[in-house]
């Protein structure tokens, strides 16, 4: 269960946003209405167009696995990310630097380019430490958020960053980059740790 208490860590809009657009994808109106009849329905007509606390966006993933099931809600969640991944590519990185970064060998686009993710992670990340590794198996992780119980939901929201740096690194740096989870949050450990496959 999510802590009632508000935290003070923000991300992006596009969280809940993009888990919106996955449910579009899947949901007739009637049906999304009903399932996110209660606070959640006001997201059908009105989406948060600002940073917004990052609480409020497991409270949609909680919501959302508790009616869904675990396994339907890391669907939703995986394609939640990967629209994310798009949007980020397609409005905030310039076309020149995807351009230069898909054109070079992709460990070399990878040094650059995590880096630079890194110095914006907290409009993602929230609480959560965002990190990297770029040794012989280079890897990406983010931590627990701090001061949230989000146990219940741990594998839907790895699923969902799975998905968003999965869809993110084949987009600019290879086509041919998988993702294998090493770590989870829903099995004990204080990150969630995906190595880059290339």
């Amino acid at each position: 269960m999510v802590s009632a208490t508000m935290s003070a860590a923000r991300i992006g809009p596009n969280a809940i946003i993009q888990t919106i657009a996955a449910l579009r994808e899947v949901y007739a109106p009637e049906e999304l209405r009903t399932l996110l009849a209660g606070e959640a329905e006001g997201y059908l007509s009105q989406l948060p167009h600002e940073m917004i606390p990052e609480v409020q966006f497991h409270e949609l993933v909680e919501l959302l696995t508790a009616r869904l099931g675990v396994e339907r809600a890391c669907e939703i969640l995986l394609r939640s990310g990967e629209r994310t991944a798009d949007y980020v590519r397609a409005n905030r990185i310039p076309a020149l630097i995807r351009t230069v970064l898909g054109l070079l060998p992709a460990p070399i686009s990878l040094r650059v380019f995590l880096p630079a993710i890194s110095k914006h992670a907290w409009t993602f990340a929230g609480s959560g430490a965002f990190s990297f590794s770029l040794g012989r198996t280079p890897s990406v992780s983010i931590g627990r958020p701090v001061g949230q119980d989000t146990t219940g939901i741990a594998a839907v929201l790895c699923r969902y960053y799975c998905g968003a740096f999965t869809q993110m690194l084949r987009r600019v740096v290879s086509p041919r980059i998988s993702l294998r989870e090493v770590a989870c949050q829903a099995r004990n450990s204080s990150a969630c740790v995906y190595q880059i496959v290339m």
